[in-house]
């Protein structure tokens, strides 16, 4: 049986064709791996040779303090260890027998269907396609992603999020905490209009006194609002967790 992972995972292409960056970053466990890297005990666990109160977690996630991703999943399996399913002791087979029967089957889990043979096999496609629909919940090509207590991987996904909300917040969180030390500091709202936050509180030189102080309003609340997410996502990861945005 090959891997399941519940989401999907990064991909780096052929050792004579490597892919770009963008292939690894479609996968929510590349993000895990960049928002732990932001995380300040975390990053002093690594400077310490894995020793400290984290000693528990660096034992299985490693030195984050390399920028190569790719050889951080890559190394003694890692990827797969931390965040591949277990392979599960269902196959989709035909029952032959009672005995065949597994007491053990739940309905979330297993979807058994009794298929009457003597109607179309068009019909009992039709049939069973309504089915299928309504009891699995992925989406075309992809693996359904549930609850993470339903998940065997070592470190499941805590909740699913877009790559997009993921990648925005963590420049947000990025330019906020470059901003603390920076000489000259910049407004939230000025940060937003850096990375291009929310296109329709951009400022314009036609804008009214008031329309101005509204737009750079809302830029700024918008930026507040990932950088909190982004905050509460790096400390979680130190509990092993991604991408918890709880407090």
């Amino acid at each position: 049986m090959s891997t399941i992972f519940k989401a999907i995972h990064p991909i780096f292409g052929r050792a004579d064709k490597l892919l770009g960056l963008g292939y690894q970053q479609r996968s929510p466990y590349y993000w895990w791996w960049e928002y732990l890297r932001r995380n300040e005990d975390y990053a002093t666990c690594c400077a310490n040779g894995g020793e400290g109160e984290l000693a528990e977690l660096f034992e299985r996630f490693g030195d984050v303090s390399n920028d190569n991703f790719k050889d951080w999943w890559s190394k003694d399996s890692r990827g797969f260890r931390l965040f591949a399913e277990k392979p599960l002791p269902i196959k989709l087979a035909e029952l032959d027998e009672p005995s065949q029967w597994d007491a053990s089957w739940t309905k979330d889990g297993v979807m058994v269907v009794a298929v009457p043979l003597n109607i179309s096999k068009r019909d009992i496609q039709k049939v069973f396609a309504q089915l299928l629909k309504k009891r699995h919940l992925g989406k075309r090509g992809r693996k359904a992603l549930s609850d993470s207590s339903a998940s065997t991987a070592r470190f499941p996904l805590h909740r699913s999020v877009s790559i997009h909300t993921l990648r925005v917040q963590l420049a947000v969180y990025d330019a906020v905490m470059a901003n603390k030390s920076a000489p000259k500091k910049r407004t939230l709202a000025q940060i937003g209009a850096d990375l291009k936050l929310v296109p329709s509180a951009r400022a314009n030189r036609d804008d009214e006194i008031d329309d101005a102080a509204s737009k750079r309003n809302v830029m700024g609340a918008t930026v507040s609002r990932h950088f909190r997410a982004a905050q509460r996502i790096v400390a979680n990861t130190a509990r092993g967790q991604f991408p918890n945005s709880g407090d």
